[in-house]
């Protein structure tokens, strides 16, 4: 086994590792495919702090680990069509484009150098219907609004979905967005604050007055599972109508919904523009929504 891609956090320290093949390894388990022999040019360092695997020195420089390592925030920057020079992000990007089959029917979001397949998408989406329809009855929200919104959140995941799951939260960022619907875990704490959302009403600890890396893992387990993520992002959406509404009726602006879920926040004002990210969203995804929840 040969890895073209290994996954850090902000201070470097390994999370996961890329085989050629595409497979995905944790930490815990490249350290097991080491140690039975199955990776080329690597060992295994014992410390007291815990294991952690190295390239052996006779190893070509730009094989090394350090040499094919990707913070873990540039992929997710990546995936939201965020231009990243990473020759192994390259790699790997590549080496997924390969993998998928000739002949069937793809969507690409705008500025994403990737196409993905459709019935990847819908097969995440699809099964989530009952969340989606309950959350935005709730908040009286457009359900095939939400649904799009999830249609180009999931794609732009999708191609770095096996290497979050090998993470399992162990890394966490300041600005971390979580789950289906890639919900801030900041906006996630502020929507609790407003009473919009509480995930568990009965814990006490939420919400939390500030952010640190503990509380940011507390409240990951939280927002990371598929409904209550979904809930969180259809109070989001709610929050943005309610907050535009003295300037403009945005129930009536799905693309500018759209547009702003992805923004930072913009104070509201009365002539909002979409982006072209809002408006395939509003229109393609839409669509594409609109069909696959109302064919249950």
């Amino acid at each position: 086994m040969k890895f073209i891609l290994v996954v850090t956090n902000t201070h470097g320290k390994n999370l996961a590792f890329v085989s050629k093949e595409l497979q995905i390894l944790s930490l815990s388990e490249a350290i097991e495919a080491v140690r039975r022999g199955d990776v080329a040019g690597a060992y295994v360092v014992e410390r007291k702090t815990g294991a952690y695997i190295r390239t052996k020195a006779s190893v070509p420089k730009l094989e090394q680990f350090e040499k094919i390592a990707v913070p873990f925030k540039n992929l997710l920057l990546y995936a939201q069509g965020v231009t990243v020079d990473s020759q192994p992000l390259s790699r790997y990007v590549e080496a997924y484009a390969s993998s998928l089959q000739k002949g069937q029917i793809i969507i690409r979001p705008v500025g994403y150098a990737l196409s993905i397949l459709t019935a990847d998408v819908k097969n995440r989406i699809v099964p989530r219907h009952e969340d989606i329809l309950d959350a935005t009855r709730r908040f009286n929200i457009d359900p095939y609004l939400l649904g799009a919104i999830m249609v180009d959140e999931t794609a732009r995941l999708l191609p770095f979905e096996p290497i979050i799951d090998a993470i399992k939260g162990g890394f966490i960022g300041r600005d971390a967005s979580v789950g289906i619907a890639q919900v801030k875990l900041a906006t996630a704490n502020n929507l609790i604050k407003k009473g919009l959302y509480n995930p568990n009403p009965d814990d006490k600890a939420l919400p939390f007055k500030t952010l640190n890396d503990g509380v940011r893992i507390y409240l990951y387990r939280y927002v990371a599972q598929p409904r209550h993520n979904i809930f969180f992002s259809a109070a989001f959406i709610r929050s943005l109508v309610d907050e535009w509404r003295k300037k403009i009726d945005l129930a009536k602006k799905p693309e500018i919904i759209a547009t702003l879920y992805h923004r930072e926040h913009v104070v509201p004002h009365s002539d909002p523009a979409p982006d072209e990210r809002g408006s395939q969203i509003a229109g393609e995804f839409y669509q594409l929504a609109k069909q696959w929840l109302q064919g249950l």
